[in-house]
């Protein structure tokens, strides 16, 4: 429970009870006031009913005027009804039942519920009737104590323990009902702060309820069971949202990027669909890809795509196995995430420009023990351990995409190669086809030519027999 608001409370409290102390006081002094003034009549004591009695009243509402936050001039007022007992007494000229009105006094101080106010005025009543009764039986017959012919010690003391009797029951009577009023203020403050922490605690379970887990809650009572039982909910909620945004994050990263792997066609703008998403959605500053080349002669890594500040770079970088993070990242096949970074790391192993990012996170893209490059990612903002999971898981998608988008690449080659080698066949198919034809009229021709050459051959010998026949019948004539 707040001290301060039992505090509060109790001051209000009190504030009531000084209110109706004041008023019984009040109504009290004026009737003392004016008894005193009645029975100035009876004795002639008008000064003393006027003046004692003027006095005591000048003392207490001047003292209330003067110090009006203080509770001062209830003391005044103890002392006061001590002295309107003399007064009374002094008037009637020793009436020994004017003793009683201390006693009333006493009574009406309760009304206070102070118990400490009890105490002026028996002070006042014994130093006043100590003083007064030596005085009188002293030989002084004008200060009329009492009118008894005799008052000896035992007497008196006998009547002061009567006195201070009465006084010590009121006294106590007043410290039981101070007791009553702070325990029933402490019952009264308990039950507010529980309705409070009721009120507190419905507020912040409707907080919760529509869905506010962010909403701040302040334990008002450390016995407030509901309060912390409606924190450890919180807490439990608020762990189970972020688990469930997290699951979300992941799956939903996963589904895009599966949806740009789907629709990849080659290396290269598959690099940069795939960097320039993962920047975006991780809410990073830059990024970059690299893919291994020439894996069986000489391999490199190969920046393909460069993505930062919301816009795509156009770099060219070549990154040896082993060199800078990147190369001992494929080399170990590990992923490395860097949070204290150098000043100087930019120009020694990055691959992203000259901004030197809040951290760095390369992860390899690796499938099935098999590297094919390597996906490096800087931000300002340190990537948090569900976000590098979603990396590294993606990085697998991401392997396999390379991988299988290499082979399509690799098989669209060799297709190409084939068609060509096939249409260069066909050329040449149809090249020879031409030439055998050519060859072919070129043998019939020649074959033509032949046969002419033959028949002219039998021709010119026929001409020449016959010639000779023709010389030789010549000749024979």
């Amino acid at each position: 429970m707040d001290e301060k608001y039992e505090e509060y409370l109790l001051e209000d409290a009190y504030v009531k009870i000084n209110k109706t102390g004041d008023r019984v006081n009040n109504i009290a002094f004026a009737c003392y006031f004016l008894f005193g003034c009645i029975i100035a009549f009876q004795y002639g004591t008008f000064k003393i009913a006027f003046g004692v009695g003027g006095l005591c009243l000048a003392m207490y509402y001047g003292t209330k005027f003067l110090l009006p936050k203080s509770s001062f001039y209830q003391y005044i007022g103890s002392v006061i009804v001590a002295l309107f007992s003399a007064q009374f007494i002094y008037q009637m000229h020793g009436m020994f039942e004017m003793h009683f009105f201390v006693f009333i006094g006493a009574t009406l101080l309760i009304a206070y519920q102070n118990w400490r106010l009890q105490l002026p005025n028996i002070i006042v009543v014994v130093i006043h009737h100590g003083i007064f009764a030596y005085l009188q039986y002293k030989g002084n017959a004008e200060i009329y104590f009492t009118q008894q012919t005799y008052m000896d010690l035992e007497t008196f003391l006998f009547h002061g323990a009567l006195a201070a009797v009465v006084v010590l029951i009121c006294g106590y009577w007043a410290y039981i009902l101070e007791r009553k009023t702070k325990r029933e203020m402490f019952i009264k403050a308990g039950v507010l702060q529980q309705v409070n922490n009721i009120r507190h605690n419905i507020e912040f379970a409707d907080a919760i309820s529509q869905g506010n887990l962010a909403a701040i809650y302040t334990i008002m009572d450390d016995k407030d069971e509901l309060g912390k039982s409606l924190l450890k909910m919180q807490a439990s909620l608020t762990i189970a949202q972020k688990k469930d945004m997290q699951d979300k994050f992941m799956t939903l990263g996963l589904a895009q990027m599966g949806e740009i792997l789907r629709n990849s066609s080659d290396i290269q703008s598959l690099s940069y669909e795939i960097i320039s998403h993962m920047v975006k959605y991780l809410k990073a500053n830059q990024g970059g890809i690299f893919i291994l080349q020439d894996k069986e002669s000489d391999p490199y890594l190969e920046l393909t795509a460069c993505y930062a500040y919301d816009r795509k770079k156009y770099l060219k970088k070549r990154i040896e196995i082993g060199e800078g993070l990147i190369g001992q990242v494929v080399l170990e096949k590990d992923t490395i995430f860097l949070t204290d970074i150098p000043n100087d790391y930019v120009h020694i192993t990055s691959g992203l420009g000259k901004a030197n990012p809040g951290c760095i996170l390369i992860v390899p893209l690796k499938l099935n023990d098999e590297v094919e490059g390597a996906l490096e990612l800087a931000s300002f903002n340190v990537f948090e351990k569900h976000e590098i999971e979603l990396v590294e898981k993606l990085a697998e998608s991401i392997a396999s995409a390379v991988s299988a988008t290499r082979t399509n690449e690799n098989t669209k080659k060799l297709l190409e190669e084939l068609k060509q080698q096939t249409e260069m066949l066909r050329s040449q198919e149809e090249e020879m086809r031409q030439n055998m034809e050519e060859l072919a009229a070129t043998q019939e021709e020649m074959e033509r030519r032949q046969a002419e050459m033959e028949e002219m051959r039998i021709e010119e010998v026929t001409r020449l027999q016959n010639r000779i026949k023709e010389l030789e019948g010549q000749l024979k004539v």
